[in-house]
């Protein structure tokens, strides 16, 4: 009798281990993948225009960008996941046609719809930021004066002006996609 009792107890307890483990597996790797997705976007951002990039993030301009993206990227990781339900949930074998391929049998539809639209999403990130960077050098090439008066602070004497620039307007074009 003490023997069923040990065994059951220790089967409860298994089974608990298991399910808390495969639980917080799930957010870790949300994480990590909005994580690498953020590198990802700040080195084409990099990659796009070096010189605006420094500007927009600062000193330690790659580790800012990953820190200021990493929040924006998982809720485009999230968005994505739920435009790949509703859209899995309205047409299945549709689903399955355009994002599963004949060597999984279809079985990694899902993530590669995520990833797809995600990919997507960053693609737009790092051409809104190639075009605020080419707009605010060719503001400042037409007047650096009132440029710098425009977007530099005093205590930096205008030298963030450049960064400043981009940034706004990458967050101008951000709130004119919300809106649409």
């Amino acid at each position: 009798m003490l023997r069923r009792i040990v065994i059951i107890a220790s089967a409860a307890l298994s089974v608990a281990l298991v399910s808390a483990s495969l639980a917080s597996a799930g957010t870790p790797m949300s994480e990590q993948h909005a994580k690498n997705l953020a590198a990802k976007q700040c080195a084409a951002e990099k990659k796009a225009d070096k010189g605006a990039f420094r500007a927009t993030y600062g000193k330690h301009a790659m580790r800012n960008c990953k820190k200021g993206t990493t929040d924006e990227t998982q809720s485009e990781l999230n968005n994505a996941t739920q435009d790949c339900k509703a859209e899995r949930a309205e047409d299945p074998d549709a689903f399955q046609a355009t994002y599963g391929s004949e060597q999984s049998q279809g079985r990694n539809a899902f993530g590669k719809c995520v990833s797809t639209k995600a990919r997507d999403e960053v693609e737009e990130d790092v051409t809104a930021f190639d075009n605020a960077a080419k707009e605010c050098k060719t503001e400042r090439e037409a007047d650096a004066d009132a440029f710098r008066e425009t977007y530099g602070s005093e205590q930096s004497k205008g030298k963030n002006a450049l960064g400043k620039c981009v940034s706004s307007k990458v967050k101008h074009t951000e709130d004119d996609e919300t809106t649409s």
